[in-house]
């Protein structure tokens, strides 16, 4: 646990502060998602295949799980503000590095790069959890999860806007300007901390193990959250190779501008974080999974019907959404001294599972289609409900014993 040396906690956690690491989240993890929306123009400038330039998404979910695994431990060591602000820091200038690329090796290796030390988000949210009071501290993370969903939103429109106006070098270039603008901002904002514990780094990493074999709790959210997001990296995975072909044949800024009907995504967050607040995380998962579920029924037509699509994409979002705030609310009472090494254990499968449905998305698609890909979607919507209600099951079991007198 943090001793933080700045006084004042509660005053520290102003709105206007949440709402600024808020920002923070959305622009770091929305730095990733540029992509998506800009497959053809980049394969275009750099005379390669779209295929080629499409894996650049597999690329960047791999590396944001390794550097959640690698790198949101050391939260648990270092000194956090100086942590994330050295984190923001890398990011952006990788995302400069990312706007110069002029071959298919370099745009591989900055995509690597940026999205490798973008997790500064991922050790930013339980620091801000730990600084909130039990109590609050649902809806401080509701509301930066809100942030980082509406970031990735408005990263496609963004990213399609500027790709369509200017260039798609342009869209790296800005995003890497502005993290580094919005590190100078964290630097200056947030409390100072000190860890209370003496582990050194490989006791910090070997601890990852020992919480994996002894937090079975931890690996089951994990896994159905992980799973969860896979479906949704596969969605907007095709989601460019939807939009661009028949019978649609967007640019990129309208691939981009539709990818904001997940907004819906952005008002599911804090919704969960008040559920959760008042004692209905079963609820909430239910009404989750359901979503995740049926979901697969309008985007089945997805090729068909715009509209359809639109739907199934904003039960999806939403769904997908409110359960990682369940997730990471339900992972985090574990162990408030061990927060950063839980976020990085949950946070690495749930990336892993993004990289697994983006790998799927595009596989299925060039050999099957559409259809394999919604079918492998429901599969996978099905696996992470088993999970999920097999969690609760056991975490009842549990709780029964403590409730008896």
């Amino acid at each position: 646990m943090e001793k933080i040396v700045e006084p004042n906690v509660e005053n520290i956690l102003s709105k206007s502060f949440i709402f600024i690491m808020a920002m923070t989240c959305g622009i770091c993890a929305g730095s990733n998602y540029y992509n998506q929306p800009l497959i053809y123009s980049i394969a275009e400038a750099l005379k390669v295949n779209a295929d080629q330039v499409a894996l650049t998404i597999v690329i960047s979910q791999l590396s944001y799980a390794v550097g959640l695994f690698i790198l949101v431990p050391l939260g648990d060591f270092f000194e956090k503000r100086s942590y994330i602000c050295l984190l923001m820091c890398c990011t952006g200038l990788a995302q400069v590095g990312l706007s110069l690329s002029q071959t298919l090796p370099a745009l591989y290796g900055f995509t690597f790069l940026a999205t490798f030390f973008s997790i500064a988000t991922q050790v930013l949210v339980p620091f801000a959890a730990g600084l909130a009071s039990p109590k609050k501290s649902p809806q401080v993370v509701g509301t930066l999860m809100s942030g980082l969903f509406l970031g990735i939103l408005l990263a496609r429109s963004i990213a399609g806007l500027l790709s369509t106006v200017w260039s798609w070098h342009a869209v790296y270039l800005i995003s890497g300007i502005v993290i580094l603008v919005f590190a100078w901002v964290m630097w200056v904002k947030l409390p100072v901390a000190r860890k209370s514990h003496q582990l050194n780094i490989l006791q910090i990493y070997g601890s990852l193990f020992s919480l994996a074999v002894h937090q079975p709790h931890l690996l089951r959210r994990g896994f159905a959250g992980g799973i969860g997001f896979g479906i949704l990296a596969l969605i907007f995975t095709t989601m460019t190779f939807i939009l661009a072909n028949e019978p649609y044949h967007f640019n990129d800024f309208q691939i981009g501008l539709f990818g904001i009907v997940g907004l819906a995504g952005v008002f599911a967050t804090p919704w969960a974080g008040k559920k959760i607040a008042a004692g209905l995380e079963n609820k909430i998962a239910v009404i989750c999974m359901g979503l995740l579920i049926s979901a697969w029924i309008p985007l089945f037509f997805a090729q068909q019907s715009l509209v359809a699509y639109a739907v199934g994409v904003i039960m999806a979002y939403f769904g997908l959404s409110a359960f990682h705030v369940l997730n990471q609310n339900l992972v985090y009472r574990i162990s408030a001294e061990a927060r950063s090494r839980i976020n990085s254990i949950y946070m690495t499968l749930y990336f892993g599972g993004a990289a697994l449905g983006s790998f799927i998305a595009v596989y299925a698609w060039k050999h099957w289609g559409w259809e394999a890909c919604a079918a492998l979607g429901l599969v996978m919507a099905l696996v992470s409900f088993t999970i999920d209600r097999l969690d609760f099951y056991e975490m009842n079991k549990i709780a029964k014993p403590e409730k008896a007198p």
